[in-house]
């Protein structure tokens, strides 16, 4: 199973996967935390989601790239719950960071993410899916960052479609995919 959380930055996805995740009877959940803390500015912001999440039974596994690897420190991966946070970092971690990734065309590069994410899934009890929708293009944006933009929105129409389950936090979107 895999429910997707999306919206725009700071719109309580963490809030409502985490929320998700106790939902699933599962006992062992793991947080898969793909963020690479580069500043102070990070590091406040994972210790917010870590202080978020206390006393809730996750046990938090930091993977910026290769998710999948993430299956080698887990248990009993096929009766878990793993709460993926964030595809947005994934995909800014992998565009960067893998030599793989860092040439590819957008749909290229989708298909690959979408991919290791499909497979994770498929090893997985519930697979809840957090992604960060932000706003098309503004002229303010650099080349780098509208290349991220639209690399990472190809990544979420994927998602949409793998998704059993759509959680969208978006202002006047109520969707929700049942599977």
């Amino acid at each position: 199973m895999i429910s997707l959380v999306i919206g725009a930055p700071a719109c309580g996805k963490s809030g409502l996967a985490e929320e998700l995740s106790l939902r699933t009877g599962d006992l062992d959940r793991y947080y898969l935390a793909t963020m690479l803390v580069m500043d102070s500015q990070g590091a406040q912001r994972v210790e917010q989601h870590r202080k978020q999440r206390e006393g809730k039974g996750f046990v938090t596994i930091e993977r910026g790239t290769d998710i999948n690897g993430a299956l080698e420190e887990m248990s009993h991966p096929e009766s878990s719950t793993v709460l993926l946070e964030c595809v947005s970092n994934l995909v800014g971690n992998e565009m960067h960071e893998d030599p793989f990734y860092r040439d590819l065309d957008a749909d290229s590069f989708a298909e690959g993410i979408t991919e290791e994410i499909r497979g994770l899934a498929g090893k997985v009890h519930h697979l809840i899916v957090v992604s960060t929708i932000y706003p098309p293009e503004d002229p303010s944006y650099d080349k780098s960052t509208l290349r991220y933009i639209r690399y990472l929105d190809t990544v979420n129409q994927r998602l949409r479609v793998l998704a059993d389950e759509i959680h969208d936090l978006s202002p006047g979107d109520t969707t929700e995919k049942e599977g």
